[in-house]
């Protein structure tokens, strides 16, 4: 089967860096509002935290993101419609005055409005959008909002749509439908194909996505496995008063692995060699392992590098 959705080159998130916005005084009220802006923030977390964006590894090697922050902000109200540029002026007003975080060096920042119950958009097609803005030093923001009906199942399956489709393709260049693969107006992304479908992981709604892999609409669960396993990835020796640096890649980054060196050769009496394990992630859905071994004797030493995987 052909794929429904083609890389054509443009920008994606690696790592999705999410920073929640609660925009309005109602966030604030007392008693709280329905759902709470700590009840979505810990969903998304666990969103976050979870197999949910496993299945981006297909597409150019996206990995799981993490929350960079929660910011309620009082100070103003939404408009009651809000249009993008609304939503757009005023982050980029929050950022400026330093309540948000600014843009880290890879623009791997992801700005995410949650609006009040009650606030709706002036596009009434759509219950939640991304897009970017250029700042002042020409780079382009990306952004987006959630609707929110007073739900949380609602909040959250929206959140997901947009986290996903954000990651894949946040400036309308990146992974989009072939023809004939949308039929609405817009960007043609991988949540748009699926939003009839939702599922529910560690008790948080979300919506499926499309994998080209299956060919299917998925909500990911984590790969099989049966916890924990171990074994050894390489033998050597290493000569005396010697450091040599081993290097494995293609770990995926959501294993928890542990690493440890032995020496094959019998000794007594003292250390016969130290380790030291480094980490390099070279894209977002894997991690290389660095173990610098150091040989703390005067003869020749054969070693073991073992791992043990723990689980997810």
């Amino acid at each position: 089967m052909a794929n429904k959705f083609t890389d054509n080159g443009g920008p994606v998130i690696q790592i999705p860096r999410v920073q929640l916005i609660y925009w309005g005084s109602a966030w604030s009220s007392n008693p709280a509002p329905t759902p709470s802006s700590d009840q979505i923030t810990g969903a998304v977390q666990s969103i976050l935290a979870g197999p949910y964006m496993v299945n981006l590894q297909q597409y150019r090697n996206l990995g799981r993101g993490h929350l960079l922050g929660a910011t309620v902000i009082g100070s103003s109200d939404p408009s009651n419609p809000f249009t993008d540029a609304d939503v757009s002026n005023f982050i980029s007003a929050q950022i400026n005055n330093g309540t948000l975080p600014s843009l880290d060096g890879l623009n791997q920042n992801l700005y995410l409005v949650i609006m009040p119950v009650g606030v709706a958009s002036s596009n009434t097609n759509e219950d939640g959008e991304h897009t970017y803005y250029p700042d002042n030093n020409g780079n382009r923001v990306h952004f987006g909002w959630v609707m929110n009906n007073g739900t949380l199942d609602y909040v959250t399956t929206i959140f997901s749509h947009e986290l996903v489709e954000s990651a894949t393709d946040p400036e309308g260049s990146a992974l989009t439908g072939v023809a004939g693969t949308c039929t609405g107006s817009g960007w043609c992304e991988i949540g748009d194909i699926c939003e009839s479908t939702t599922g529910v992981l560690s008790g948080v709604t979300v919506q499926s996505y499309w994998s080209n892999a299956d060919a299917a609409c998925t909500v990911p669960a984590w790969p099989p496995g049966t916890y924990p396993y171990s074994g050894v990835q390489w033998t050597d020796t290493l000569p005396a008063n010697s450091t040599i640096s081993y290097f494995t890649y293609n770990w995926p980054e959501y294993l928890f692995v542990e690493w440890e060196v032995v020496p094959t050769d019998a000794s007594s009496g003292s250390p016969q060699i130290s380790w030291q394990v480094q980490l390099e992630r070279p894209n977002g859905a894997y991690i290389t392992y660095w173990i610098v071994v150091t040989n703390l004797t005067g003869s020749d030493v054969g070693i073991e590098g073992r791992y043990s995987v723990l689980g997810v």
